[in-house]
């Protein structure tokens, strides 16, 4: 199941389907195959592990989107103020 992890600093990472996890006496074991573990997190490094929060990266992908919308009503505002100059130059 995919999840967010947030660590005690404030990183967040995002992992899918093909990482299994394990939470033993507070340490969380991550890996590709359950029983041989690639990462052991101690509980005073990681803060927060929400799961279901993350879909292979689609919610970076949204937050990507929501700032290229941005950047696009920003470039939009500017070519609306060259109109705006056009026509008083007129």
């Amino acid at each position: 199941m995919a999840f967010k992890l947030t660590y005690s600093d404030g990183q967040e990472s995002q992992h899918g389907d093909d990482t299994v996890w394990e939470l033993d006496d507070g340490v969380l074991k991550l890996g590709r195959e359950k029983g041989k573990w690639s990462v052991l997190l101690s509980p005073s490094h990681w803060a927060v592990l929400e799961i279901g929060g993350a879909n292979d990266g689609d919610s970076k992908g949204d937050s990507d989107d929501d700032s290229d919308n941005k950047d696009k009503k920003d470039s939009g505002d500017s070519k609306d103020d060259d109109k705006d100059d056009d026509d008083k130059d007129d």
